[in-house]
């Protein structure tokens, strides 16, 4: 596998473009489209809040009806579409429907996203009077795939691509391509067929549905579900992984290369949301090692990463190891105090915090400026944790909380 420029567009057969139509105030892009040039199978996982947003309710419904012939995506940034009960529903067939004449595809083979402010109405006039300009615009080439990627954002400061080229067992190579858009509103807790976090990957390999919804849904699992900035799981988090076979080769459904690929690009797609959390100065990555299982490897690790309490100390660069203690203590993950150990740092500098479940010596006084004036040093904060329980582990991506998330999600809609 090897990582390469580029994003949606990366793969072969795909078209992308992005453009303003007047949805948000700042004039910046708000709508995008990702097209297929023939058919692509398709999977998805959507939110599991029960208050789900329009576009979640029609993309579940278009997956189960149109599995083997999506076309592609349309993605709307700047308003929710939630909580705009029926109406909402129709808003968006019909921007939909505008969007499927524009580009001459088969009506019901696009699938929808949006984003932004939750309760208002879409501006339908404006997005279906767009449609016949944005589909003209598609294009080919790295430069579709970063309009199509700025065009998704809200309050995300930068655009976030990823695409990896992959060698299958038979030779094929392929390759897999990918954006996403999260700032703030995200913890996403996403299922099979259940500001926001969409994400909508490519590929050129040749899989059938069954192999795209496995390889999907543990990817996420292992990915998007192992971020948060700020605990709040939104109301229209979406991701889309499609797969239109331009690249030739034997279906790659049990091919562990293309599982891989799929793992890599939405680990850094996940990465780059948790770094771009609103307000964050800091990436805060978890290791959690030698948990009995998995599942409580990744409760653990998410436990600390979500927590309120590190994410303030770790702005404030404050070596407070009671509060990781603290996390891991209400994960669920089964443990012995007396045998946790963390560490700060890289791997072949690691600074102890906590040794056999105590503060690390030293920490109360010299110890505890060495960590504070690495915290001010750090872009990213690496955390180590052994729990001593199992072989099981995890990592779990977030970021630092400070005083520009108040700010910014104070005046959000003012």
């Amino acid at each position: 596998m090897l990582t390469i420029a580029g994003g949606v567009t990366t793969p072969k057969g795909y078209r992308a473009g992005g453009m303003a139509c007047g949805i948000k105030r700042s004039g910046r892009p708000d709508l995008a489209l990702l097209l297929s040039e023939t058919p692509a199978a398709a999977a998805g996982v959507f939110t599991t809040n029960s208050i789900r947003a329009a576009p979640v309710t029609i993309g579940i419904r278009r997956l189960s009806e149109h599995t083997e012939s999506v076309r592609g995506v349309l993605s709307v940034s700047g308003v929710a579409n939630a909580m705009t009960g029926a109406e909402g529903i129709a808003d968006n067939l019909t921007v939909l429907a505008a969007a499927e004449r524009a580009l001459g595809v088969a009506e019901g083979s696009l699938l929808p996203a949006c984003t932004g402010v939750i309760g208002p109405r879409m501006p339908v006039d404006k997005i279906v009077s767009a449609m016949p300009a944005l589909a003209s615009s598609l294009s080919t080439d790295s430069e579709g795939g970063e309009r199509a990627a700025h065009a998704i954002l809200t309050t995300d400061t930068r655009a976030k691509e990823a695409a990896v080229r992959v060698r299958l067992r038979d030779g094929t190579l392929v390759r897999i391509g990918g954006m996403a858009k999260g700032s703030g509103m995200i913890a996403p807790r996403l299922a099979h067929l259940h500001a926001t976090t969409l994400a909508f990957l490519t590929t050129d390999a040749t899989v059938h549905v069954p192999g795209l919804e496995h390889t999907l849904n543990a990817a996420a699992e292992r990915t998007f579900n192992m971020v948060s900035v700020d605990g709040d799981t939104s109301t229209n988090d979406t991701v889309y992984l499609l797969a239109n076979g331009a690249a030739g080769g034997a279906p790659a459904d049990q091919d562990p290369g293309f599982r891989e690929g799929v793992e890599a690009v939405m680990e850094s797609l996940a990465r780059q949301v948790a770094r771009d959390g609103e307000g964050a100065t800091k990436l805060l990555t978890v290791h959690v090692h030698g948990a009995r299982t998995a599942p409580e490897a990744r409760a653990a690790a998410k436990a600390v990463v979500g927590s309120t309490l590190v994410k303030a100390a770790l702005f404030g660069a404050d070596p407070n190891v009671g509060r990781i203690a603290c996390a891991l203590g209400y994960s669920g993950a089964r443990l012995d105090p007396s045998r946790l150990d963390v560490t700060i740092g890289r791997p072949r500098q690691p600074v102890p915090l906590i040794v056999d479940g105590r503060p690390a010596p030293g920490l109360d006084n010299g110890g505890a400026r060495r960590v504070r004036d690495l915290l001010r040093q750090l872009d990213e904060v690496p955390l180590e944790i052994r729990l001593h329980e199992g072989r099981a582990s995890a990592t779990a991506w977030g970021c630092d909380l400070s005083y520009a998330y108040v700010q910014i999600n104070a005046a959000y809609r003012t």
